[in-house]
């Protein structure tokens, strides 16, 4: 009787891991634990039995000298796609409406916003006006292709975050691996 109880357990506590993922992609093992207020070896588990039924992935990053794995919904793997709440920006502005510009602002950080910014402009290595998509609920920005390339970011491991109107992107840590459970 005791496997049927923490079986059903095991269960459940998936169903929230993968809910807080999906909900929260690219965070680690502790960040997990810490949100969930559970020990690691309750996430372990469960994310060991999520990566064997195929419904996340994890990518291995290098970030400051360390090894951080960092979890993601199988259905949600990062890409050149941005979304952003549109509850997040003052959307209702018409600085989010048709076009967003996107600058290189250094060798880490790319900065976009509904509008162009003299600041950013004058100190940015290149910048694009690219078309954005407003969904109901999200704005979706394509990276463009020479912004793709210069950050590397096939490889590298990305941090978006917004400072007032606008979109920061921080290009954090090599991607050493992607780990999924063999089929």
């Amino acid at each position: 009787m005791k496997s049927i109880k923490s079986n059903r357990r095991g269960r459940e506590s998936d169903k929230i891991l993968l809910e807080t993922i999906k909900d929260y992609p690219g965070l680690s093992q502790y960040e997990l634990a810490k949100k969930l207020r559970c020990s690691s070896g309750l996430i372990d588990g469960s994310i060991r039995r999520l990566l064997k039924q195929h419904r996340i992935f994890i990518q291995v990053i290098g970030r400051n000298g360390r090894t951080v794995n960092l979890v993601y919904p199988k259905e949600q793997k990062p890409s050149n796609l941005i979304e952003v709440p549109i509850d997040l920006l003052k959307t209702a502005n018409p600085l989010w409406d048709q076009n967003a510009f996107i600058y290189a602002l250094d060798s880490s950080t790319i900065g976009i916003s509904g509008r162009e910014i003299s600041e950013w402009k004058e100190t940015s290595c290149f910048l694009e006006k690219i078309p954005l998509k407003k969904e109901k609920d999200k704005i979706e920005l394509d990276i463009p292709e020479k912004f793709l390339r210069f950050y590397n970011m096939e490889r590298r491991h990305r941090i978006v975050s917004l400072n007032g109107n606008n979109i920061l992107i921080t290009i954090s840590g090599d991607i050493i691996e992607e780990k999924k459970y063999p089929s």
